[in-house]
């Protein structure tokens, strides 16, 4: 328990650093609500002299500047209202945003092994709702903690001013709420962490359905996909109902226990208190009535920011990849070796690379081929440090890439792969993305041209200007894979890692990205895995690989005259299309 509270208090304090960017409309907040918990208490005062100087008394000095004060008092419990509500408001969308942005900021550090292993759904459902709930309801908390309970306070202390009997037996009853609280938060906590993960469950299965949409529809897969999505929509329903349960009851033995107090106040007042008296003790009791319901309502928000607090700060916290390192030149030689180099992933029983060893000269042109699953992808996969080796080296230009700043590193691979990633932006942008923004437009026509892309992307109705939507799927697949090969082309890396990087073409398309490619290849160490054997027959060595292991190494004519693994898979390929 002394863990757990603690844990709490850390989540409080990290939300307090981020409401602390922003002091001055903090502290502007908490003074309006001093205000309004001030003007609470000196309503029930002047309530008091309207009723005994006004009504009872009906003394006519008193007549003339009642209305007044009751203006101005009214006039300042509305601006400070105002005030609170606004800042507190202004506040929290403040530190939603900042927490958006240092959410994000976290996932794109991320390494990719985390990716492979996270839902998508439920990184942009803690990014969405999560930041959101979080955010507001700990503003909603603070906003209750001190208005209500600077009125409570206010209250009371005018109350024992009355009466202090009388007070005596509600405060008697205090204890008993303090405890129906202590009973209800670790339920109310439980139940908004569960919340909280359901909502992700639902974004999680609407993304997949919207994003599938073609698998979905040639499949008939729409009730399938609506059975999924009831689902999840009922268990948030569910729980939702439940949290709802939990908050009315701990609000309703409030009212209960209230009533209670106001039955004993009624009672014993009659014939004790003047009419006045009796009018500012009981609506002393009625107007602390609505800031203690608050407070122990809040007790749903707290717990319900608790469980996204531990939700969004859990990832905040994950190591992000190591960045740091000895900075290289600019330009890499592009000498690579591989020493006994072992890759596993999570939750697998055997290695993706099992003892790898070989090197690849500077402008040597070296092509991966073998069947599916081989580890030709988990290799390129290492060079740039998506992925950390757990044994051997992976060196360039002799150095371990481990050692080597990551940004330094990666400046010297562009990378084409077989599934395409193009973004809901521009041509232009998508060419010349992220450190290649400085391009000009005649750099990026160049590589768009090289890249047999030119003479679509000009039949554009906005050329290179043209938004290509989600993922890109405005273009073919052959399209979209020349603008990534475009994207390559401008980056001029030393490193080219090419994976089926022409897999979309159709042939005559095939054979100008071809051409572009070995020009492109010229003078640059090359990796390409191919499944088209054709296409990588002019490698200086061809790599044969098979479960994690180098099974043949050699030229194409070398591996044909062994009539070894890659002489079967060649014949085989050819025999086919025949």
């Amino acid at each position: 328990m002394a863990t757990r509270a603690a844990c709490s208090n850390n989540h409080f304090l990290r939300l307090w650093s981020y409401a602390r960017l922003h002091l001055l409309v903090c502290l502007l907040g908490v003074i309006a609500l001093i205000l309004l918990a001030f003007s609470n208490t000196a309503f029930l005062v002047l309530i008091k002299h309207v009723t005994d100087e006004g009504f009872v008394k009906q003394s006519a000095s008193n007549l003339a500047y009642l209305p007044f004060l009751l203006f101005a008092l009214l006039a300042l419990r509305a601006l400070s209202g105002f005030a609170a509500n606004f800042s507190m408001r202004w506040l929290a969308r403040r530190i939603v945003a900042d927490l958006r942005l240092d959410v994000f900021r976290q996932l794109m550090r991320l390494p990719l092994g985390f990716y492979d292993q996270a839902a998508n759904g439920k990184l942009v459902s803690k990014l969405v709702n999560d930041v959101e709930q979080m955010a507001n309801a700990a503003t909603k908390s603070t906003l209750t903690i001190v208005r209500d309970s600077l009125t409570a306070i206010g209250i009371m202390a005018y109350m024992l001013y009355l009466d202090w009997r009388l007070t005596l037996i509600f405060v008697l009853l205090a204890p008993l709420m303090a405890a129906c609280l202590k009973t209800m938060a670790p339920q109310l906590r439980n139940a908004g962490r569960e919340v909280q993960s359901s909502l992700g469950d639902m974004t999680q299965v609407a993304q997949e359905a919207i994003a599938g949409q073609r698998v979905v529809k040639i499949f008939a897969g729409q009730n399938y996909e609506n059975e999924r999505y009831a689902k999840a929509v009922i268990n948030n329903r569910r729980l939702q109902t439940r949290l709802a349960r939990l908050a009315g009851i701990n609000s309703m033995v409030v009212e209960l226990l209230a009533a209670v107090s106001l039955g004993l106040v009624v009672y014993y007042a009659i014939g004790k208190f003047s009419a006045g008296e009796f009018a500012a003790f009981v609506g002393a009791l009625l107007m602390l009535i609505a800031p203690i319901k608050n407070l122990t309502a809040m007790n749903e928000d707290v717990q319900l920011a608790l469980a996204a607090a531990q939700s969004v700060f859990a990832l905040v916290d994950l190591d992000p990849e190591q960045e740091d390192g000895q900075p290289m030149p600019q330009r890499t030689k592009g000498k690579i070796e591989f020493k006994d180099v072992l890759l596993a992933y999570p939750n697998t029983k055997r290695p993706a690379l099992n003892r790898i060893s070989f090197s690849v000269k500077p402008g040597e042109r070296l092509a991966l081929v073998g069947r599916s699953g081989g580890g030709k992808t988990s290799l390129i996969n290492l060079l740039p440090r998506f992925y950390e080796l757990q044994q051997g080296q992976v060196l360039l230009d002799g150095v371990d890439m481990r050692d080597l700043a990551l940004a330094d590193l990666r400046q010297q691979f562009s990378l084409v792969s077989q599934d395409v990633i193009l973004f809901n932006d521009t041509v232009f942008n998508n060419i010349a993305y992220g450190l290649l923004g400085n391009a000009s437009e005649a750099d990026v026509i160049s590589a768009a041209k090289a890249a047999h892309a030119w003479e679509f992307i000009e039949q554009l109705p906005k050329g290179l200007q043209h938004e290509l939507g989600e993922r890109g799927l405005q273009l073919s697949g052959g399209q979209r894979q020349r603008i990534a090969i475009a994207r390559a082309i401008l980056k001029n890396a030393p490193i080219l890692l090419l994976d089926e990087a022409t897999s979309a073409l159709d042939s005559e398309s095939e054979q100008h990205v071809q051409q572009a490619l070995d020009s492109l290849m010229q003078n640059r160490t090359s990796i390409v895995i191919a499944h088209r054997l054709s296409t990588i027959e002019n490698a200086d060595r061809i790599l044969v690989m098979e479960q994690g292991e180098v099974v043949e190494i050699g030229t194409h004519q070398g591996l044909l005259k062994q009539a070894g693994r890659y002489a079967k898979l060649y014949h085989k390929q050819f025999a086919a299309q025949d």
